[in-house]
């Protein structure tokens, strides 16, 4: 009987823990993350190109962007480490923001702007953007790609790029949710309360043949 109850347990604790596994989620633009932090954290590469290259039909261009979450980050082409990048769910980070020069929408600590023919980036949370198309506020934390018609660039941080191919736009999409279904939980919880009420059995029963 205690074999099997410290089975269950530690099968109970090992779904949690891999409920609660390191999904890489990180809170405002980050600064030279490696790309095997991101891949490892949940994270597949559902679109790249160099910056100049346009970006063209968004909708076309994320096709293969399934999952609920989306991380836009740049690099200069082939390195292994990202020089920006920031995430939130694919609502947020298509919000559209309309053509202007200063709307942003905030998530997940940056402000993020889009809109089909105008641009799609972000800036720290709670800083400034002037957009035409692209923010062009300097400072690092910030990335912008060029969405109207067929038009390529334009910036990775203050790197300003619309024609060569020594940088590259990547987008990933989670493929893990970020938080457990609520029927994961009732089966952990549940689990806990099975293993919880054997023992406190267990004990009665010691305590009336002891």
């Amino acid at each position: 009987m205690r074999k099997s109850l410290l089975a269950s347990a530690a099968l109970v604790m090992a779904t949690a823990a891999s409920m609660a596994s390191a999904a890489y989620l990180p809170t405002g633009p980050q600064l030279n993350v490696a790309l095997s932090t991101v891949t490892s954290g949940g994270w597949t590469l559902c679109y790249a190109a160099t910056l100049g290259t346009p970006f063209g039909n968004d909708a076309s261009a994320l096709s293969g962007c399934t999952g609920d979450r989306l991380m836009l980050a740049g690099r200069e082409t082939g390195s292994d480490t990202l020089l920006v990048l920031a995430q939130t769910t694919k609502t947020d980070a298509l919000f559209d923001t309309g053509e202007n020069t200063d709307q942003v929408h905030l998530a997940d600590g940056s402000g993020w702007y889009y809109h089909p023919q105008w641009s799609w980036g972000f800036a720290p949370g709670g800083e400034s953007v002037y957009k035409y198309q692209c923010d062009e506020v300097g400072g690092s934390g910030r990335m912008c790609i060029h969405t109207f018609d067929w038009v390529g660039g334009y910036r990775i941080n203050d790197n300003y790029d619309n024609g060569s191919a020594a940088f590259e736009k990547l987008v990933f999409t989670n493929t893990s949710s970020p938080a457990p279904e609520p029927a994961s939980w009732a089966l952990m919880l549940g689990g806990f309360g099975a293993i919880g009420g054997a023992l406190r059995a267990r004990r009665k029963t010691a305590v009336s043949f002891g």
